[in-house]
C-alpha cells in the first residue's frame, strides 16, 4: 500500500513539474494588442518628442502637424485645433493601432513596398506574383476609387512622375502622381490622377472594424499636457495616466 501511495505522489509531482515547464499558448492576434503591449508601455521611456501614445506606439507633434494642411484644405472653415484632432483620429491614431495588430505583417509589407519602390524607380516594374499597379483618378472621398485622404494629400507635395513610399491604413503604398492641379488651384474636391501598388497586412474589407475593436483594448496616454485637448471626448475613456518621467530609469 505504501508503495502505491509513493507511486501516486510521484505521478502528481511529475505532472506539476511538466506544467511548470510548459509555456503558455501564444496569444491570438487580437489579444496581443491589449495586455501585452499595454504592460510593456507602463514602464517604458517614451521618445522626447512624443506628445501622445496609443498602446506601445508614440505619437509626436510632427506626426500630427504633417497632416494639418490637408485637413485644413478639406475643411477650411474649421479651426486649427479641429484640424489637429482630425489628423489624429482620421490618420495617425488608426495607423498606429493597425501596426500593433500585426507587427510582423507591418514589417513584411514595408519590405515588399520598399522593394517595389526600387523596382519601379529602376523601370523594372513590380513582380507578377504580388499586387499590381492600379490607375486611379478622382477626389479623396470618391468611393469607387482607391485614393483616400492620405494619397490625395501627399499628391499636393510630390512632383508628377516620381514614385514615393507611403504608409497607408493597414498597409504600404508606392504612389506616383500623373496629374494634379497647380499649387494655387487646389480645392476641397480637386481631382488627381495617380498610380499606386499597395501591400496590405490587414484585410481592407474588414480592417476598419478590426482597428476600432483593437483600439477599445489599447490605453491612450497624454505625454504632453498641451496636447490633451487634441484627443476627442469619445476616446477619453481609454486614457490612462502616463508614468512620471522623473520616476523612470534608463
Amino acid at each position: 500500500m505504501r508503495l502505491r501511495r509513493l507511486d501516486a505522489w510521484a505521478a502528481v509531482v511529475a505532472l506539476l513539474v511538466s506544467l511548470v515547464g510548459c509555456e503558455p499558448p501564444a496569444p491570438e492576434r487580437g489579444q496581443a494588442v491589449s495586455e501585452v503591449e499595454a504592460a510593456r508601455a507602463e514602464g517604458r521611456i517614451w521618445p522626447e518628442d512624443a506628445v501622445l501614445a496609443v498602446g506601445d506606439e508614440p505619437i509626436s507633434a510632427a506626426d500630427l502637424e504633417e497632416w494639418v494642411d490637408t485637413f485644413a484644405l478639406v475643411e477650411p472653415s474649421h479651426s486649427r485645433p479641429d484640424h489637429l484632432r482630425k489628423a489624429l483620429t482620421n490618420r495617425v491614431l488608426h495607423t498606429r493601432v493597425a501596426r500593433q495588430i500585426d507587427p510582423r505583417g507591418y514589417a513584411r509589407t514595408q519590405q515588399l513596398a520598399e522593394r517595389a519602390l526600387e523596382d519601379l524607380r529602376s523601370g523594372r516594374g513590380v513582380s507578377a506574383e504580388g499586387p499590381q499597379v492600379q490607375d486611379v483618378s478622382g477626389c479623396w472621398n470618391d468611393k469607387d476609387q482607391d485614393i483616400g485622404m492620405d494619397r490625395w494629400g501627399r499628391a499636393r507635395e510630390w512632383n508628377e512622375g516620381e514614385w514615393h513610399l507611403l504608409e497607408t491604413l493597414g498597409g504600404w503604398s508606392v504612389v506616383r502622381v500623373l496629374d494634379k492641379p497647380e499649387d494655387d488651384a487646389w480645392l476641397p474636391n480637386s481631382s488627381v490622377q495617380l498610380q499606386h501598388v499597395t501591400f496590405y497586412y490587414l484585410e481592407p474589407a474588414t480592417m476598419k472594424r478590426e482597428i476600432e475593436d483593437a483600439l477599445t483594448r489599447m490605453p491612450i496616454r497624454v505625454l504632453d499636457e498641451e496636447w490633451r485637448d487634441v484627443l476627442p471626448v469619445w476616446y477619453r475613456h481609454l486614457l490612462v495616466e502616463a508614468p512620471d518621467p522623473a520616476a523612470q530609469t534608463p
